[in-house]
């Protein structure tokens, strides 16, 4: 196959960098702090390290472990469901995750039985155990503190609730972990964090269509977008501007991650019905520049970030969050741009039903008469999308 058709993709680092914006959300809805997930990540291997399991079941437990809240975003306070949601998603990623089944649909099973879904002692699966401790002990206590106090009641308490949340063996684990300093003052360091779960596992590195890589990345608009909608537009949008095989693909996947930024931005903002403050503003225009604080520390992906991060910028120089002028916005990213603008016209919001193609069309020539948005492109794309 033409090599230009294919990539390189590390799937440590693509997990790495999505579960920042995951840990967004559970910050949101569970309290955590920074790193959150690099935590669950970091704690789970030093369990998997402990129970001897091998180089591909050490990927699996870190994926699932910087995977685990990708259902909260749907799911919000629903445990049951959102258990539910985080298993399917992760599971429609094309990993190996061979090793046990259903891992994130019974990351809440307490060992008594107490969990959403009453599994009880060793019929929860094993890498479950390992994120429900993690994640459980980091919510509440906040692994990132730098407190002796906190130390001492992290271990009062797994004591206490030993046999009741977690096994004896996980609580044994954590003891011996405990007796290190090392052990805290990583969890108090990102580099250190990464710098362990990078020497744990081996290299993921795979080589990847672009149409297989798009399949990965679309699961992940349906966080930012009701549906993928977006990509076929894009689609379309390549195809009329005959872009080359390469060209149309990378610009499609951009489209399915240029929104991915709204994870940072809290959802009672983004769908509030209401005028929004002059802060809340703010605070939406900020979300093209965690799009791209989160795809540009993707090994490979310098194009689809470039593309990304621009969709609401405009030729006036007066978009966000940059201001660029006309002269750095490429024809892709206009197009772009004004891919993510028709989408959301004809979409419906929980603020406003879907315009219909001919308001969606009145709405870009005003825009483009104000000199906003390309003229040119606009009239292109009432072709397109007649």
């Amino acid at each position: 196959m033409d090599k230009k058709r294919q990539m390189n993709f590390n799937l440590n680092n693509f997990l790495l960098s999505l579960s920042n914006a995951f840990d967004e959300v559970e910050s949101r809805y569970c309290n955590t702090s920074k790193n959150h997930s690099k935590r669950v990540a970091y704690l789970s291997l030093k369990f998997a390290l402990e129970f001897n399991y091998k180089q591909d079941a050490l990927f699996d437990i870190c994926a699932y472990s910087l995977m685990h809240s990708i259902g909260l975003y749907q799911a919000k306070e629903d445990k049951e469901k959102f258990c539910n949601f985080s298993n399917e998603y992760v599971n429609k990623l094309p990993f190996d995750f061979k090793e046990q089944k259903d891992v994130l649909k019974y990351q809440y099973e307490s060992f008594d039985g107490s969990g959403p879904f009453n599994l009880k002692e060793y019929d929860i699966p094993l890498f479950s155990q390992f994120i429900y401790f993690a994640n459980h002990i980091d919510a509440k206590f906040d692994l990132s503190k730098n407190s002796v106090e906190n130390r001492v009641k992290i271990l009062a308490y797994i004591k206490e609730k030993e046999n009741q949340l977690f096994s004896s063996d996980l609580v044994e684990c954590f003891e011996e972990f405990a007796q290190t300093q090392s052990f805290w003052l990583d969890l108090q360091n990102e580099n250190e964090l990464l710098t362990f779960i990078f020497s744990t596992l081996q290299d993921k590195t795979i080589v990847l269509d672009f149409e297989e890589l798009l399949e990965i990345t679309s699961i992940f608009t349906l966080f930012t977008n009701e549906n993928l909608n977006i990509i076929e537009n894009a689609s379309r949008v390549a195809q009329f501007y005959n872009f080359e095989h390469k060209d149309k693909q990378t610009f499609m996947i951009a489209s399915s991650l240029c929104n991915i930024g709204k994870l940072y931005i809290d959802e009672n903002i983004l769908n509030k019905q209401e005028s929004l403050e002059d802060n809340e503003y703010e605070e939406i225009k900020a979300y093209p520049y965690y799009t791209k604080k989160v795809l540009s520390n993707i090994i490979g992906f310098s194009d689809i970030c470039s593309y990304a991060y621009k969709v609401q910028e405009q030729i006036d120089a007066n978009g966000y969050p940059f201001s660029l002028e006309a002269k750095d916005l490429s024809l892709k990213d206009r197009s772009l741009a004004l891919v993510n603008i028709y989408t959301a016209l004809t979409s419906n919001k929980p603020y406003r039903k879907a315009y219909t193609n001919e308001e969606a069309f009145d709405i870009l020539e005003q825009i483009a008469k104000e000199n906003r948005v390309d003229e040119t492109i606009v009239n292109d794309f009432k072709e397109i999308f007649k």
